[in-house]
């Protein structure tokens, strides 16, 4: 984009103090009335780009490599201390360089090059909430004092994963920053807020939290029992928590694409409000500002969804990596790898993801110099095989077990995941990604249901040592907004409330003959639940019923009308497998109603979800998180007209080697660039609604 001198000043109208957070309905310009009607109370902040900032919160880029900042008070954090800590996880510096963070990609990366200075951007920030309590959705848009007049952009980033509004601002939010954009940021409707149903405290809007009865008109998120309810909860179930995402009642996932689109109109409305001197003189409308929508797994999810929902040329285009898509029915799209149709693809992530969750422990027994293998129980790991032989094709076939052996069985469990749609070479992550929550949480989501319910038996809470239930500390909760990923507050782990000798944190659950077999009873419960059984009991047909609902709520067809897309994904990708997403998504928009396919599809080898360069990572795996950056380089380049995008492509990227938590410095050489005219034979290529993988 076309260099303009950096504005000394804001206009007049929005040049609020730094000390002192000003609702815009006291500020001059347009009547409030013209900002979009979903909107709350629209609060704006001004950053001089020295004390604090829009992209490092005062850190500074040096601040950002270093330990997390404290609050003065971690009992009683302020709203300011709450979002530095948030901004500062964001850009994920303080885990080092060695893997390319910082150095080859990152927040202070711009274009492949070390941005200069300390990376500060002065500029405004706004917050606003839409809706209230288990329905609202949060967002911020930040506009930098340099924004580009001449030519106008909003980078739209929704929240990743679970995570709480400021979670994009170190990736997105600082390749919009640097490229002179508004960056209009949601949390989906989900978000790190939490109702502590012992001593009554839940999260505010700005992230402090306090007692229900002092934040009532501000609280982000409430287990929805009355009083007498919540009493009668606490006595039978002492100490436990809820959280929005789990909880709300909501199924926040099913307006993933509205929350971003309205994300993007609070950023035109704001522009046009306080941003006008120097603006093109029809204001900042779809038609003269570029819109992108992009993020990262759940994130990337939600920019598809947008760009599906979107039928009024509101987004120019869509960037998405690791995109956690429920897609519809494929009817008659496949997806083969290397001239073989591979086992299974398409299946929502309840689906795969329950499946994944019994088959693990097991599973893990295959891969002993694994990440995480030092933590499994072995034991209750052989138990968790035998316990999967039977009939269910899914699992391990009596047939085989007998020929295999007991001690054949961690393989045929491999071999399962393998059936199930999971990548061969991704046996050895299956024990580091071995996570019960995320099923059980979905579940709970899709069904909408409430804590009281105890989906399959399960609850949160802080616990001791042995598992059992005892209270948060103040400042565990009060953290919650900077340190949460989205689900129960650090450390909340999950309950089974169905553990003999009562509720026990699931990893010291035991089974009916007193042994611990990682809960197996809940497990299968939500797999049931997700692959509902004929004959099943009629309270589980309900539940089943109900989440189907819910997960249909959430399906993308892959019709972005005519929207260019670039989507990357991890080969080796463990939490969201290709086949299951942008594999058959790339299908799915080859024979969109919109047009000819628009996607294009980049697949990376060595690497998976996690840009994690942790020992056992960092010698076997590039970080996917640069060629997220360079595909939104390269999307930039698209729309603002000096390239085309590259074809779908296989990147073949070069392992760091060494030994596990010694590899050697990541360089260029070991992560070659998306090629704009890739070798026949690392094309991805449609034909007639087969989607073929190198």
């Amino acid at each position: 984009m076309p260099s303009a001198p950096r504005l000394s000043a804001l206009p007049l109208a929005i040049a609020l103090t730094t000390a002192l957070a000003t609702p815009l309905a006291h500020a001059a310009g347009p009547a409030p009335s013209a900002l979009p009607s979903f909107a709350g109370e629209l609060t704006a902040r001004r950053y001089d780009g020295r004390s604090d900032d829009l992209l490092t919160a005062g850190l500074g880029f040096t601040g950002l490599r270093g330990p997390m900042p404290r609050a003065a008070d971690p009992d009683r954090p302020t709203a300011a201390e709450l979002r530095r800590q948030a901004i500062w996880g964001s850009a994920g510096l303080s885990a080092g360089s060695g893997g390319g963070l910082g150095r080859l990609y990152g927040p202070d990366v711009d274009r492949g090059r070390p941005v200069p200075g300390d990376g500060k951007v002065a500029g405004v920030e706004y917050r606003a909430v839409a809706g209230t309590g288990a329905h609202s959705v949060s967002f911020v848009v930040q506009v930098p004092d340099d924004i580009d007049r001449d030519r106008p952009c909003v980078v739209a980033a929704p929240a990743t994963g679970l995570g709480g509004v400021y979670s994009m601002v170190g990736t997105a939010g600082a390749w919009g920053l640097h490229h002179r954009c508004a960056v209009a940021y949601t949390d989906k409707g989900m978000g790190p807020a939490f109702d502590d149903l012992h001593s009554g405290t839940v999260m505010a809007y700005d992230g402090t939290t306090g007692p229900r009865a002092e934040l009532r008109g501000r609280t982000a998120f409430d287990a929805g029992l009355s009083d007498a309810e919540r009493a009668r909860f606490d006595a039978a179930h002492p100490y436990r928590v809820a959280y929005k995402m789990a909880h709300s009642g909501a199924n926040p996932q099913a307006t993933w694409g509205r929350d971003v689109l309205r994300s993007i109109r609070l950023a035109l409305a704001v522009l046009n409000r306080d941003w006008r001197d120097g603006a093109p003189p029809a204001g900042y409308t779809p038609a003269s500002t570029t819109v992108l929508a992009t993020g990262v797994s759940n994130g990337g999810g939600a920019a598809v969804a947008a760009g599906e929902a979107d039928r009024t040329g509101l987004i120019d285009a869509v960037v998405a990596s690791e995109p956690q898509l429920n897609l519809a029915p494929l009817d008659g799209i496949r997806v083969r790898q290397g001239g073989r149709a591979v086992p299974a693809a398409g299946l929502p992530l309840i689906r795969y993801n329950a499946l994944a969750s019994l088959l693990q422990p097991c599973a893990a027994l295959a891969e002993p110099t694994a990440p995480g293998y030092a933590g499994v129980d072995v034991s209750a790991a052989r138990r968790r095989c035998a316990a999967l032989v039977g009939d269910d094709p899914r699992l391990i076939p009596r047939r085989d077990a007998e020929r295999a052996g007991p001690d054949g069985l961690p393989r045929l469990a491999q071999d399962a995941l393998v059936r199930a749609g999971f990548q061969p070479q991704s046996g050895y992550l299956q024990v580091s990604h071995y996570d019960p929550q995320t099923p059980a949480s979905y579940a709970m989501s899709f069904a909408r249901a409430s804590v009281d319910d105890a989906l399959c038996g399960y609850g949160w809470a802080r616990t001791d040592s042995s598992g059992t239930p005892v209270p948060y500390r103040r400042a565990e909760l009060a953290g919650a907004f900077g340190t949460s990923s989205g689900r129960a507050p650090a450390p909340g782990a999950l309950i089974d409330e169905n553990s003999p000798g009562g509720p026990v944190a699931d990893t010291h659950s035991v089974g009916p003959g007193g042994e611990h077999d990682y809960n197996l009873r809940g497990e299968a419960c939500v797999y049931r639940l997700a692959f509902p059984r004929t004959g099943a009991p009629r309270a589980e047909r309900d539940w089943a019923a109900r989440l189907a609902e819910g997960l249909d709520e959430t399906r993308r067809d892959g019709d972005l009308h005519g929207k260019p897309a670039l989507i990357v994904q991890g080969r080796d990708d463990t939490r969201v497998p290709v086949n299951h997403s942008s594999r058959p998504y790339l299908g799915l928009n080859s024979r969109a109603r919109g047009g000819p396919g628009t996607v294009s599809y980049v697949e990376v080898t060595h690497a998976h979800h996690s840009d994690s360069q942790a020992a056992g990572f960092d010698n076997r795996y590039v970080p996917l998180g640069y060629y997220y950056q360079q595909a939104l380089d390269l999307m930039g380049e698209r729309l603002w007209g000096r390239a085309e995008l590259p074809p779908s492509q296989v990147v073949r990227t070069v392992p760091r080697g060494g030994e596990p938590g010694h590899a050697p410095e990541l360089t260029r050489a070991n992560v070659p660039h998306i090629a704009s005219d890739p070798a026949a034979g690392d094309r991805i290529r449609v034909t007639g609604g087969t989607v073929w993988v190198p």
